[in-house]
Parts: C-alpha cells; sequence; structure tokens
C-alpha cells in the first residue's frame, strides 16, 4: 500500500535511492529588484511636477513685473539707485530661472551644484550658455553615457572601377580566330589596347 501523505519526489524507486528534486532557482534580479524611481509614488511626482510649474509661472511673472517696473522707473526719472537695485533683482531672477531649467532638463546636477558653479567659475568656460555648461559639466564628469556618431560605413561596390570594353584575353582570342573581324573593330576604335 502506498502512503497518500507522502508526495511523488520522496518515492524511491525500483532501484530503491531516493533522487532529491530540485526546486526552480530565481535569480534575484528577476524576483523584482526595484528600478529607479520605483519606490516613489506617481501622485507625489505629478504634485512635485506641478509645484515647480507653479513656482516657475510666479518667477516669469515677477521678472515680467520688474521689467515693466524698469521702464516705468526710467521713463519717470525715480533716480539710478532704484533702477540699479532693480536691475540687480531682475538679473537674480533670470538666473533662478536658468537654474531651474537646467535642474529640470538635468536632475543629476541638483546634488552637485556646488561643483558645477566652480566648473562654471573656470576661466575656459566663462561666458558658456548655462545648458551648454550643464551638458558638458555631466559629460566631463561621466554622469551621462554619450554616444558619439562618426562616418557611416561604406557601402559601395568594388574600388576597381570595372574596364569598358574587351580583356585582353577576348582580344587575343578574337585576333586568332576571327581575324577580319578583329581588323574591322580595331579600325573603328572598338578595341583599346592597353
Amino acid at each position: 500500500m502506498v502512503d497518500v501523505n507522502i508526495g511523488a519526489e520522496s518515492q524511491a524507486p525500483a532501484g530503491g535511492s531516493v533522487i532529491p528534486q530540485e526546486s526552480p532557482v530565481v535569480p534575484e534580479e528577476a524576483a523584482g529588484t526595484p528600478k529607479a524611481g520605483d519606490k516613489t509614488d506617481p501622485n507625489l511626482l505629478l504634485k512635485s511636477l506641478q509645484d515647480e510649474r507653479e513656482q516657475r509661472r510666479i518667477a516669469e511673472a515677477r521678472v515680467q513685473e520688474l521689467e515693466e517696473s524698469i521702464t516705468s522707473s526710467v521713463s519717470s526719472d525715480t533716480g539710478d539707485e532704484d533702477l540699479s537695485v532693480i536691475k540687480s533683482e531682475v538679473a537674480d531672477l533670470k538666473r533662478r530661472l536658468q537654474k531651474s531649467d537646467v535642474l529640470e532638463a538635468y536632475p543629476e546636477l541638483k546634488d552637485k551644484w556646488a561643483d558645477f558653479e566652480e566648473f562654471r567659475a573656470d576661466p575656459e568656460n566663462k561666458g558658456m550658455n548655462m545648458k551648454t555648461a550643464a551638458k558638458s559639466f555631466l559629460v566631463e564628469k561621466g554622469l551621462v553615457e554619450t554616444r558619439r556618431q562618426g562616418l557611416e560605413k561604406p557601402t559601395g561596390g568594388a574600388r576597381v572601377p570595372l574596364s569598358s570594353g574587351m580583356s585582353a584575353d577576348e582580344v587575343k582570342t578574337l585576333r586568332e580566330t576571327n581575324h577580319k573581324k578583329y581588323r574591322e573593330m580595331l579600325l573603328k576604335g572598338q578595341i583599346k589596347i592597353g
């Protein structure tokens, strides 16, 4: 009689030895390793994006307001001190907008902003557009993988141009077998020796 509580794996074959059955091994990577950004709640990401856009809209409105006040203050001649203060505020707001644009395009810079500022202060990089400088900084530090494309692979045919006319062997055969036709073609210039 066979015991029903014993599974098929533990039953002994006719030889009397037990063959252990292996359970399938699942690699850790396939078991559901979280990817970057998987742990962040999508609603939190959306809220952050909306907050950032709202802050940007407010900053742009403030820049517009200051630019309008500059033009009105210049026309009313309120004084050079007020004008310089307003200009510095506008410049500061423009820098903030550029910074938010760059951080939006390259979020990897958020942790390395101080290094990026040092990179921009370098005389070699002075005057470079902020987005261009950010891309250059990331590539130089190896934070972004770039794949540069070179020339396309050649796809043409043979490099040696095909000769027109007859080969030397064909000319020799024609001369030996059909001398009359050979002379005729030679006089017409159809056979080029060379």
